[in-house]
């Protein structure tokens, strides 16, 4: 609560601070709108500037970018240079919509729901997001909305449709930006081609600077300048300073992000799997890791013995139809042997006893039976497990978080304590800003661009009449959608993950 007072002080104090400077500016005095026509100037000198690109290629090519996000499918290019594809927002609001429903149906929690919807969540600083984002997404959101208005203003110019006034709005931060006003008597004359180029281009800049922003991030990752900065003194290393590479073991791994670092630890002690990661360690007792650090422009290296690297093999949580439960283990029991089909395997880490379970199911078989001794208690208790099949192969129960985790259960560090570089926020912001941007523009939802461009097509086809009968079904139906996962959104708690943003 403390939160949403701070949130909306701080907006009457932004409205004060208008009002003394342009009282014409402030409407009801709860929102800041104010346009000008003496920055057209600017407008139009840009698009003199730009004059040189033909318009047939300029539209196919700010058509192409317009369908990406929403329509088709937007690569997604990962620090380490990986690409992953993002499908189209049109495809996953709908079947997110549908799964909900059915989970919802089946007598699902909300929140369960709100995990197989399409994630919508509203960025409200300080309520949804932590206060500290906001300088980050501030910057992200001026130079998204900025030239998303601006390429508005250069299309609108260049197919001779006259630009009358430019300027911003915002209510509450939350709905903020830029705009160009163009004449709407000429818009409306325009032909479809000029209006898909006008309407498509602000969405088209915005999937641009998407791209750019995660091309910077790899470069920005090449030249070191992400990491996970330290908020307390760990591992030998100071408060404030970033470890920026993994080495020991095997392993010789970058660390982009916090997430990154404590999922690398956790590789690191051996429980890659539970985490759904393939890469292993080779490490046995009296290894050496070293962590590369930085501070400032200062690069060392902090040298530990690996036993810092492990967890116990306490056992959290298990399935209740594994081999481990049905043998007679529960949570709070330490795994300190297993036993049998020849083999012997002494556990004295996390790691090494997922290790030993892999093991097994290369020696045993579905219905052998194996030793699993454990401490329970002080009591070291030997359990007679026969082994289960599930999928084709031996299943013990385990899953992720059976087994203490570093940086959430275990260790000197805690993920809360985990600090993004301030050129890591940035890219972040530009790139779920821009993205953000561009989905949202592009939705066939009228008066979005989407759904302006979807009436100049329609409307073309069907007149006016039955054109606008179509663009008002589509746009009904959709918003209907949106509003629905958004509210899955908030209910289900979604917006935890951008609390989490650190």
């Amino acid at each position: 609560m403390d939160s949403v007072i701070v949130f909306i002080a701080s907006w009457f104090v932004i409205i004060a601070v208008v009002y003394i400077i342009n009282k014409k500016a402030v409407k009801y005095y709860v929102a800041i709108y104010w346009k000008s026509e003496n920055l057209v100037k600017y407008v139009v000198k840009f698009t003199k500037r730009l004059s040189f690109v033909p318009k047939k290629a300029y539209l196919i090519v700010v058509l192409v970018l317009f369908a990406l996000p929403v329509f088709l499918a937007m690569p997604f290019v990962r620090p380490d240079g990986q690409i992953l594809i993002i499908q189209g927002f049109l495809f996953m609001l709908i079947s997110g919509a549908f799964n909900a429903v059915q989970s919802l149906l089946g007598g699902a929690s909300v929140a369960e729901a709100a995990s197989r919807s399409a994630g919508v969540t509203p960025i409200i600083p300080g309520v949804t997001l932590p206060w500290d984002q906001l300088p980050y997404m501030a910057v992200a959101v001026v130079l998204a909305v900025v030239l998303h208005e601006l390429m508005h203003g250069y299309a609108a110019l260049r197919y001779n449709i006259p630009v009358k006034s430019v300027g911003v709005f915002s209510i509450f931060y939350v709905l903020s930006g830029a705009f160009v006003e163009p004449d709407e008597d000429s818009f409306k004359k325009a032909s479809v081609e000029a209006k898909a180029a006008v309407l498509a281009s602000g969405v088209a800049v915005n999937v641009v600077l998407a791209l750019a922003a995660m091309l910077i991030g790899v470069l920005g990752a090449w030249a070191g300048l992400q990491g996970a900065v330290f908020g307390v003194s760990a591992y030998n290393i100071p408060a404030g300073d970033r470890v920026i590479e993994i080495r020991g073991c095997g392993m010789h791994e970058k660390v982009y992000t916090p997430d990154d670092f404590i999922t690398k630890l956790n590789i690191l002690a051996g429980l890659g799997p539970l985490l759904g990661v393939n890469k292993t360690a080779d490490c046995k007792p009296g290894d050496k890791v070293t962590l590369v650090a930085s501070s400032w422009l200062h690069k060392y290296e902090v040298t530990l013995d690996y036993a810092n690297f492990t967890t116990s093999p306490r056992i959290n949580w298990l399935y209740t139809d594994g081999s481990l439960y049905l043998g007679g283990v529960r949570p709070g029991d330490v795994v300190k042997k297993i036993e049998g089909c020849g083999r012997v395997w002494e556990v004295r880490s996390g790691g090494e006893l997922l290790k030993a379970v892999i093991e097994t199911r290369g020696v045993c078989k579905p219905g052998d039976v194996v030793k699993v001794y454990v401490q329970r208690n002080a009591t070291l208790l030997v359990l007679n497990v026969t082994l289960v099949e599930r999928g084709g192969k031996i299943f013990y129960g385990l899953g992720p978080g059976s087994l203490p985790m570093l940086g959430y259960d275990e260790g000197p560090i805690k993920r809360n304590e985990l600090y993004n570089t301030d050129f890591t926020k940035l890219i972040f912001w530009l790139i779920v800003v821009n993205y953000g941007l561009a989905v949202l523009n592009a939705l066939p939802i009228y008066p979005l661009d989407g759904g302006q461009l979807l009436a100049a097509v329609v409307q073309r086809k069907l007149g006016e009449k039955k054109g606008g009968a179509v663009v008002s079904a589509v746009t009904w139906i959709l918003a209907a959608i949106l509003i629905f996962n958004l509210a899955l959104g908030v209910l289900g708690e979604q917006y935890r993950i951008l609390q989490s943003i650190r």
